[in-house]
């Protein structure tokens, strides 16, 4: 099976700022998310479904203000980033686990 597609759709909400609508598009059910710390336990929760084997679309309303974007694109730099780290720190685990076998070691 391939990767499950996921629409991540910005659009403006009633109180004036943004939501994001995200859809799987196999089942076709959509939740919406008023900011992107739900945002980001939707997608975890639909994706572990599928293995978190997804790909994500992004689309944004014609109507989405410039500032509407900007503060989105700010504010998911910054998640990418805690992503980036919680990364490294995994990979740094793996590294260390790896060092700190014992096992056989060509070089000794």
């Amino acid at each position: 099976m391939s990767a499950v597609k996921f629409i991540s759709h910005v659009e403006q909400n009633n109180n004036g700022g943004w939501q994001i609508k995200l859809t799987d598009t196999f089942d076709d059910t959509s939740v919406v998310c008023k900011d992107l710390e739900q945002y980001k336990e939707k997608l975890e929760d639909m994706g572990s479904e599928y293995g978190n084997d997804i790909e994500v679309q992004w689309t944004r309303a014609k109507d989405l203000s410039p500032l509407h974007i900007e503060e989105l694109q700010e504010k998911m730099a910054k998640l990418q980033e805690e992503y980036q780290k919680d990364i490294d720190d995994m990979n740094n685990k793996k590294d260390e686990q790896v060092n700190n076998s014992g096992g056989f070691n060509p070089n000794d």
